[in-house]
């Protein structure tokens, strides 16, 4: 991770505890898949790394995050083979924000919108890197998920997010869904978000 990314990120909840905001750190699992790639499954495994502040209201929080994430898509391929299969590797800068809603005691529901930023990417077939067509700079994308309380300052959080455009257009020639523009990126995120204080409540 660039030293710079990880410097904002560990800084980003310290500075809003003086700004009456709750914050805290976040660590995690990221599983990831490209639709349109011709793969399923979420086989490629990543991290989900970053920081958040919230404000609590009485019916609901307003939460933003900063965070570093892995995503990209993985052939799943036999054991006992030479072959390591088609990898897709991609790494991002992203801060979400978002709205969640507490539905029965210690669960909460989440949804929202997000901008991530492409750090670098990279693409190999057995372990040789590929020269694929060029992936877009920024993603937008919407999440949903819950939140499940753990204690008064840990809780863990599972996450779906996809993107809104497509990530890059499709290869030439491959078999694709007439009604699909290019490849998009699926995640699925299972974290814990641990609060630098108890959290407050408005």
């Amino acid at each position: 991770m660039n030293r710079h990314v990880l410097f904002f990120i560990l800084i980003f909840p310290l500075l809003s505890i003086s700004q009456n905001f709750n914050a805290g750190i976040i660590g995690g699992l990221n599983t990831s898949q490209v639709s349109g790639d011709n793969l399923s499954g979420f086989n490629k495994l990543g991290a989900r790394l970053g920081a958040f502040v919230n404000q609590s209201f009485k019916n609901f929080d307003l939460q933003m995050e900063l965070q570093y994430i892995n995503k990209g898509s993985r052939e799943s391929v036999q054991k006992n083979t030479y072959n390591t299969g088609y990898k897709f590797q991609l790494n991002y800068i992203e801060m979400p924000w978002l709205i969640k809603k507490t539905i029965y005691k210690k669960t909460a529901i989440e949804a929202g919108l997000k901008i991530g930023y492409l750090l670098n990417w990279e693409e190999t077939y057995d372990g040789l890197e590929s020269s694929g067509l060029d992936v877009e700079k920024i993603e937008y994308s919407f999440l949903v998920g819950f939140v499940q309380k753990i204690t008064d300052k840990l809780y863990l959080n599972s996450r779906v997010s996809n993107s809104i455009f497509p990530i890059r257009a499709h290869f030439p020639g491959q078999t694709q869904d007439v009604n699909s523009k290019g490849q998009y990126n699926t995640s699925v995120s299972f974290v814990l978000s641990y609060y630098l204080a108890n959290k407050v409540k408005r």
